[in-house]
């Protein structure tokens, strides 16, 4: 089970700038960067991240669609599942700023790369063994997706939420099931929900 980030000198050096640099010269993101860091936040991507590392999923190139600031995910990905390659799709100019300087050691060594490519539009030029959305609830199906790569072969991990009060919640689930279907899943690996600290249900399915 992981339960933890593997905090390091690095990491904590690379965070500490971020949000130093973050509240002097991007405030109008700080609070937005608040709401990214909360413990139901690190909650769910603690979850897949034991999901993945008990389905024995270990893979090289990862995609993750509107990561945001991706400082939870990323180390969990490289420093736990010895991901090689993490590449983050955000269409928020802001949010890839601060993604970079957040995951500045893993830049640096070839390791992160953002996009602020729009995937539910254009195609995804490149190959990925794995391509996680943790945000669906934010977003088209994911069937898009693979109706605009039709030779996609990853694995998909997704994660949403039956969580309707929020305005750019555009497209809740009520289940896991539902989830899957809207990706088109035709092999699941793993199916399941779990409540979260701000009492919220997250769904997450894990398959192709």
């Amino acid at each position: 089970m992981v339960d933890y980030i593997k905090y390091t000198s690095e990491m904590a050096n690379d965070w500490s700038k971020t949000w130093y640099d973050t509240k002097f010269e991007r405030p109008w993101a700080f609070k937005r960067l608040l709401d990214s860091s909360t413990s139901s936040q690190m909650q769910s991507k603690l979850w897949l991240t034991t999901e993945l590392q008990k389905l024995n999923l270990y893979h090289k190139k990862v995609a993750i669609i509107g990561g945001w600031f991706a400082h939870y995910i990323t180390p969990l990905l490289i420093d736990n599942l010895k991901v090689d390659l993490v590449h983050n799709y955000d269409i928020d100019e802001d949010a890839r700023l601060i993604s970079c300087e957040f995951n500045r050691r893993y830049k640096k060594g070839g390791k992160y790369k953002v996009y602020g490519k729009n995937v539910f539009i254009d195609p995804i030029e490149e190959h990925y063994d794995m391509i996680i959305n943790t945000a669906c609830e934010h977003m088209f199906p994911m069937k898009k997706i693979k109706e605009l790569n039709p030779a996609l072969d990853a694995i998909l991990v997704l994660q949403s939420t039956s969580e309707t009060k929020y305005d750019d919640h555009i497209n809740c689930v009520s289940s896991a099931e539902e989830l899957s279907e809207q990706a088109n899943l035709k092999e699941i690996y793993f199916s399941g929900s779990k409540v979260l600290h701000n009492g919220m249900t997250r769904f997450m399915v894990i398959g192709k």
